[in-house]
């Protein structure tokens, strides 16, 4: 059972109150969390660490009294720090669940709040957030993620509760995401460093502006989740389903749908679970109105809904006052789906690209998916989807590893037995002419799957395929820049801190300039220099100026990356001839 969710500044008050000497064993602490029993009822939960000791938590945990253990040296003990460092981070509406998508981005529902106003620079209050934000982001960028450990993540809890405090949703909504990533790091198989990475760069990007003042300040407070509204009735059919697994401990589903205008909506559901549970997640019956359905049915089905709310970024809501009665589903193959395919991929890409100027929790539903039809092909890079609109193959990906899901083993199935035969697929954009594959659709597969093929839920056999012969993929790729040398650094400084920018730097660098690259060349540079720039303040301490320069150091060499892989994503996807 999951622990409930615990606010910020509960954490970090219960891990600053410890005694020195316990402090330093909080982590191991921590390391014997799936030892404990968690009882939970409707007033809280239940923690029982050994014979002796319980922890006692009553909902919502945002007060230091509704945390309580039963041992002598409470409150100040081990145990109640413990608990509290490893449970969720409470959101300001407790209210309403979390979810991570299979792309490992925030899948939250809206919550009904109003946008600040704020003023065009920023105050003292806000600038003093974001250096004491830019500080611990720059302890953990010293250290790297063994490094992190809960003290260090109530420092920045302490930073996300004074950021809500103050109005500053962005920062606040980016370092909660870095301190779940920490956690998953160190405890879910669903962890990448590459999210990690994504969403430092986002904190210090933030800081970064609100410090200095420069660029639209509005934006870099950004906007509280605004909360479902009515939208009218809707006519949608279903689209396709993907698994959720997120860093949280929570499993789920996701189902994509459109209406008659091509607009994509969707309707998720998660819940505290482990990996054994993320496949049969979808088969999970799923509440809109009077109707009761599972994911897996409600993506092959047609739906009315009356009375519909949604929130800005198209997710519709399991409101008491929605109504809604199923109707037949159709296939991609026919109207509306259908005219999700003619739109051109180069399109499709920049809509995906313009997304990412827009806050995440705004991002409409679908806006990074894409709608290929092609033809299959295979190579030593694995699946491949040939279409005419673009010069070369796309490479298809699995979302997910994981062998839990069905991913990895569908697309290596359509790899050796389905090359050369046409197929329609919704992928979700990954990076230059690549894309996660999340569902097929062909005139051959068996009528069985009901005229798609979710590749997280539903399993292929070889019986499933046809005899088809090899086919070789048509069309040169163009040469990639060598953006990875670059990548690698930033994340190996996230995942081992400052002592990892020793070895390879100077190849790296010459083999940037040598690809015609000398601002990535630069930037790397500059971030091995400050990497070992160490220098003491008159006590002898390691001088807190030296982690500073490291961090504006990562983040100039992060925020090139970003830029640079970005252009070379959106000249990727451009159509035949074009540029």
């Amino acid at each position: 059972m999951s622990l409930p969710a615990v606010a910020p500044h509960v954490v970090a008050d219960a891990v600053a109150a410890l005694p020195a000497r316990l402090r330093s064993k909080l982590d191991q602490a921590l390391e014997k969390q799936p030892t404990w029993t968690v009882t939970t009822s409707d007033s809280g939960a239940t923690i029982t660490i050994d014979d002796h000791v319980t922890v006692t938590l009553t909902t919502p945990v945002d007060t230091a009294e509704r945390a309580a253990c039963n041992c002598l040296l409470a409150p100040r003990c081990l145990h109640r720090a413990a608990v509290l460092s490893a449970a969720p981070v409470l959101s300001t509406h407790p209210h309403h669940t979390a979810a991570t998508g299979s792309d490992g981005t925030t899948v939250e529902a809206a919550v009904t709040t109003e946008a600040d106003s704020a003023a065009p620079t920023a105050t003292a209050d806000e600038k003093a957030t974001a250096i004491q934000t830019r500080d611990v982001i720059a302890q953990i960028l010293e250290h790297g993620v063994a490094g992190a450990g809960a003290v260090t993540q109530a420092d920045l809890l302490r930073a996300i509760h004074q950021a809500r405090a103050i109005g500053l949703p962005r920062l606040a909504t980016a370092a909660t995401r870095v301190v779940e990533l920490l956690r998953a790091a160190r405890q879910s198989p669903a962890f990448r460093l590459a999210d990690l990475t994504e969403a430092l760069r986002e904190v210090l990007t933030v800081s970064h502006l609100l410090i200095s003042g420069i660029g639209d300040q509005q934006a870099a407070r950004g906007v509280s989740r605004r909360g479902y509204s009515p939208i009218g009735d809707l006519h949608l059919y279903g689209l396709y389903t993907e698994p959720l697994r997120t860093t949280t401990g929570h499993v789920g589903a996701i189902s994509y749908l459109t209406d008659g205008d091509s607009t994509i909506w969707s309707l998720a559901q998660a819940r505290p679970g482990d990996g054994d549970t993320a496949r049969n997640a979808a088969q999970a019956s799923v509440n809109l109105g009077d109707v009761t359905i599972s994911h897996r049915e409600l993506d092959r089905a047609g739906i009315i809904v009356i009375n519909a709310h949604a929130s800005v970024d198209r997710r519709l809501s399991h409101g008491r006052t929605v109504q809604a009665v199923r109707t037949a589903g159709r296939t991609w193959y026919e109207e509306p789906a259908d005219a999700l395919w003619r739109q051109p991929i180069p399109e499709q890409a920049a809509r995906w690209l313009n997304a990412f100027d827009v806050a995440q929790h705004e991002r409409p539903a679908g806006y990074d998916l894409a709608f290929i039809d092609g033809v299959l092909a295979a190579d030593q890079r694995g699946l491949l989807l040939q279409t005419r609109q673009l010069p070369g193959p796309v490479i298809v990906l699995a979302p997910h590893d994981d062998p839990v899901l069905p991913y990895v083993a569908n697309l290596r199935l359509l790899a050796a037995h389905a090359t050369g035969m046409p197929l329609r697929m919704i992928g979700r954009f990954h990076g230059p002419r690549q894309v996660h594959g999340l569902a097929v659709a062909a005139p051959w597969l068996p009528g069985r799957f009901g005229g798609h093929v979710d590749l997280g839920v539903d399993q292929l056999q070889r019986a499933d395929l046809p005899h088809a012969g090899t086919t070789e993929p048509s069309g040169n790729d163009q040469p990639q820049p060598p953006l990875h040398l670059l990548t690698h650094h930033l994340q190996r400084v996230v995942a081992a801190g400052r002592a990892a920018l020793v070895p390879d730097v100077d190849r790296d660098a010459r083999a940037l300039l040598d690809a015609q690259l000398p601002t990535a060349a630069s930037v790397l540079n500059e971030l091995r220099r400050a990497g070992h720039r160490r220098s003491r303040d008159a006590f002898g301490r390691l001088n807190q100026q030296d982690s500073t320069a490291l961090a504006v150091a990562w983040l100039t060499a992060a925020a090139y990356q970003y830029i640079a892989a970005t252009a070379v994503a959106a000249g990727s996807w451009q159509a035949r001839g074009g540029r």
